[in-house]
């Protein structure tokens, strides 16, 4: 009766240890402590992992709990060298490999600000370069639209003086005709008056003139 009073009261237990959910657990502060493959310092050794080691409790059993490994293997480990926070030394390594990792980025940052700050300073000297050709090229454009306006003027000027030579080269021209006419009118006033007074001095000479006391009587 007892013999079989043992085995209801163990089933209980195992049932009552499955139908709880997986936690998570860490080994305690110790060096190394045995995975066996029951809950009891008589079972076989299946595996001996290290502190800090991170398992997932599967169920308990007074001292002991059933655990599944890194490895995947499951076995049995006293509970006292189970606790829920990673211990002092596993935090102490994860703070040093978080401060190693910050360190590398810290790292990382300050070389990628160096290399930021240098292409500012190129990026700088680049803006002040175009700007200096940007007032040099508006220079050259200021001169060009002088030179243009000048060269304008010019061909202007030039119009003007070839359109004034043409107008003058007109107008020697017809005072050298006009000039040509009045010296012939002249000329033919001079030859009319000659001719006229060798007409008049022929014509007196050939008048018979009697004498005033003939014209009296």
């Amino acid at each position: 009766m007892n013999r079989y009073l043992r085995v209801a009261v163990a089933i209980v237990l195992a049932l009552a240890a499955t139908a709880a959910p997986a936690a998570t657990s860490y080994v305690t502060d110790q060096l190394r402590i045995s995975v066996r493959t029951g809950a009891g310092n008589q079972y076989r050794i299946i595996e001996v992992i290290p502190t800090g080691t991170r398992v997932d409790t599967l169920e308990t059993s007074g001292e002991w709990a059933r655990v599944r490994v890194p490895s995947g293997k499951t076995g049995w480990v006293r509970t006292q060298y189970l606790d829920d926070e990673p211990v002092a030394a596993q935090e102490l390594k994860s703070a040093r490999a978080e401060l190693e990792d910050a360190k590398s980025r810290a790292a990382e940052l300050e070389s990628s600000l160096a290399d930021t700050r240098d292409q500012l300073g190129t990026a700088r000297q680049r803006v002040q370069a175009l700007t200096d050709a940007n007032e040099a090229l508006k220079q050259k454009l200021a001169g060009a639209r002088q030179g243009l306006e000048m060269h304008e003027d010019n061909v202007r000027l030039k119009k003007t003086t070839v359109s004034l030579q043409h107008r003058i080269e007109t107008l020697e021209g017809e005072v050298s005709r006009l000039t040509d006419r009045s010296r012939q009118r002249w000329f033919m006033i001079g030859g009319g008056v000659l001719l006229a007074g060798i007409l008049f001095g022929i014509v007196v000479t050939r008048i018979p003139w009697r004498s005033r006391k003939d014209r009296l009587f």
